[in-house]
């Protein structure tokens, strides 16, 4: 287990490093922040200076030493269009992106796997076919696309919920709804193909053979063995929520991490870009360890192999 955990942990510190680096230069060639700190009028001595002072005036490599150097010391440098600590800004939108991203996965999680084991249980039934044709709009609409049609729908034309806004229980639904659909299809999709080369297996017969009630068979016995590659995919969709809360946060206005990235990247303030970007690399090499950790709680085989 401890060299397994070591790998793992020196896997991700690489990836989190390159996406760092690639990240890091990317914002550089962008273009110059200091063209829309100052009006077009300003004098190129004031323009000097500002780069001067934001530590742009240095060359690429400097400026790159210097920057890991500030993380690993845990400044992150202070925003170019807010003036505040970056540490500071994103602890300010972090409540709003954790209850929109916390309760839109619950429910992915809690809604996908019973549905896909009932599609599968029930298979070639009206219930699941229209389970799979919900999972495959859900998996190919993309979430702008959607939010703009929930909004035009329940907002512009219907007029029973808010097209905008944080605070209230009714703020939640719309953004909860968009950002779940994806990867609630995909769950409930994976789910029935798994559970599908599961209940084919003999092993379930002799269960029921034993006169174990039907239920038991499926929940208890059935899903536990069909779990791993539902796990891989619920993993996985960590990456495709957090891609989600930055258009569904932009489209409905959300007060949160991913709308605050969108408006830097244009804004082209580095040191915010760079912030988020790196949390999101951090969340998602932590969920995939965690996703193969589990791996040896769900099959004993596995766990012999740590």
């Amino acid at each position: 287990m401890k060299k397994f955990l070591a790998v793992r942990l020196t896997k991700a510190a690489i990836t989190i490093w390159f996406i760092v680096s690639l990240v890091f230069i990317l914002t550089r060639v962008s273009g110059d922040p200091t063209q829309w700190m100052l009006p077009d009028d300003a004098s190129i001595e004031t323009r000097l200076a500002l780069r001067e002072s934001l530590g742009l005036d240095l060359p690429l490599a400097e400026q790159y030493k210097n920057y890991i150097v500030d993380v690993f010391h845990g400044n992150m440098g202070k925003s170019y269009y807010y003036l505040k600590p970056v540490g500071e800004l994103f602890s300010e939108r972090a409540a709003a992106t954790l209850k929109l991203a916390v309760t839109s996965f619950s429910l992915a999680v809690l809604i996908g796997v019973p549905l896909g084991v009932m599609a599968s249980v029930y298979r070639n039934t009206l219930l699941d076919r229209l389970t799979m044709g919900f999972a495959v709009a859900g998996y190919t609409m993309p979430n702008f696309v959607l939010g703009i049609l929930l909004i035009f729908l329940f907002s512009l034309k219907l007029r029973v919920l808010p097209s905008s806004g944080y605070g209230k229980p009714i703020n939640f639904v719309m953004p909860v709804l968009v950002l779940m659909v994806g990867p609630l299809a995909n769950i409930a999709r994976l789910t029935r193909s798994s559970m599908l080369d599961v209940l084919k297996q003999d092993y379930l017969d002799c269960t029921r053979a034993k006169g174990v009630a039907e239920w038991r068979v499926i929940f208890k016995h059935a899903l536990r063995n069909a779990l791993i590659p539902v796990v891989t995919i619920i993993g996985l969709q960590i990456g495709t929520l957090i891609g989600g809360m930055v258009v569904v946060e932009t489209v409905f206005a959300w007060p949160g991490i991913g709308s605050l990235i969108i408006s830097s990247a244009q804004n082209r303030d580095f040191p915010v870009i760079q912030y988020g970007i790196m949390i999101c690399a951090i969340v998602v090499c932590l969920t995939n360890m965690l996703v193969d950790l589990s791996y040896a709680l769900l099959d004993p085989r596995i766990r012999d192999n740590f």
